[in-house]
């Protein structure tokens, strides 16, 4: 036994229930915040989960670090927040949860950037990072008619980075267009 009282642990589950709802409130603010503006690139798909897998979804809606994310309410905050905080494009961090650039990523997502905000991103000159997200963007929510006149120029960009952190000593660098073909390419990339 765990030494927990009955009525402690429904406390503790009720706790735990109580920043699941929170977690899911901001969330669906966030998406109806998006939805209200105008201008943006239009999303493709489900606009609720944007083609995230179901439990990547709910445990990024539930990270603390997307929670701060979402009181970034203008693009600049976001792409900062960004280039402070993103130093790999995995979906996980260690332990599991989902790294800083997917809950950025989400962010983004639900915030909805415009078309020439999204080509900002992706010709992001301070962060292969920023501009890793942007293609992310494009792939899980761009208008697939839109993508390939968006992606086009950026198939052969040759700057280097790598996806993994890069402390990890089989940290491999891949440029660019690599990292882009590979997202497009990809039937299930990060699903």
């Amino acid at each position: 036994t765990t030494g927990m009282s009955r009525s402690a642990l429904w406390r503790q589950e009720d706790n735990a229930k109580e920043r699941e709802a929170h977690a899911q409130e901001l969330f669906e603010e966030a998406c109806a915040e998006g939805r209200r503006k105008h201008g943006t690139l239009a999303i493709w798909g489900e606009d609720c989960s944007f083609h995230f897998h179901p439990v990547l979804l709910r445990n990024t809606i539930q990270s603390s670090y997307f929670q701060k994310c979402c009181q970034l309410h203008d693009w600049n905050a976001i792409i900062d927040e960004i280039y402070y905080e993103v130093k790999h494009l995995q979906v996980f961090q260690v332990g599991q949860q989902p790294s800083s650039a997917f809950c950025l990523l989400l962010r983004l997502l639900t915030f909805r950037m415009t078309k020439r905000q999204v080509e900002q991103t992706i010709s992001h000159p301070d962060s292969p990072y920023i501009r890793g997200i942007g293609f992310l963007y494009l792939r899980y929510a761009g208008p697939p008619e839109q993508v390939y006149e968006i992606i086009e120029p950026y198939l052969q960009d040759d700057e280097e980075f790598t996806l993994e952190p890069a402390e990890r000593r089989d940290a491999e660098t891949i440029t660019m267009g690599e990292f882009v073909r590979d997202l497009f390419q990809s039937r299930d990339y990060y699903n």
